[in-house]
């Protein structure tokens, strides 16, 4: 879902981001799911929102949300982003796609290639000394 929700996500490895990142203490996440204040352990969001995901993905099309041509999927998205999929059983369909689109940006452009491939230079901090 990650490279639906953001192309090059799946190549950056937005799964083993928040596989490892589940897997640390939740203080030190980097999680979305952290900062909206999902209830650790995180690792319980993402299985539920993958599970919610798959189930209305079948209950709607008989398919799972991997096996749908790109535009179901974002037919897909655009709904769950209204929270308008009927049947929906999970975590909050906006805060699922709030969440896992976040990851996503994170991921491909949260990092110095990610910053240079928008053409915006990378500033992890800045200088005191320097004034905008």
């Amino acid at each position: 879902m990650g490279e639906a929700l953001v192309p090059g996500a799946r190549e950056a490895g937005v799964a083993h981001f928040i596989d490892q990142q589940v897997s640390v203490s939740a203080s030190e996440a980097l999680l979305e799911a952290r900062i909206v204040n999902v209830r650790p352990p995180f690792v319980n969001f993402y299985r539920g929102a993958i599970a919610a995901v798959d189930k209305a993905s079948a209950a709607r099309g008989g398919k799972r949300f991997a096996a749908l041509l790109a535009a179901e999927q974002h037919d897909f998205i655009g709904q769950l982003r209204q929270n308008k999929i009927d049947g929906w059983q999970g975590p909050p369909a906006g805060q699922v796609y709030f969440v896992l689109r976040s990851d996503a940006v994170d991921v491909v452009f949260g990092t110095m290639e990610g910053y240079e491939s928008l053409g915006v230079p990378y500033m992890p901090h800045i200088a005191p000394d320097k004034r905008w």
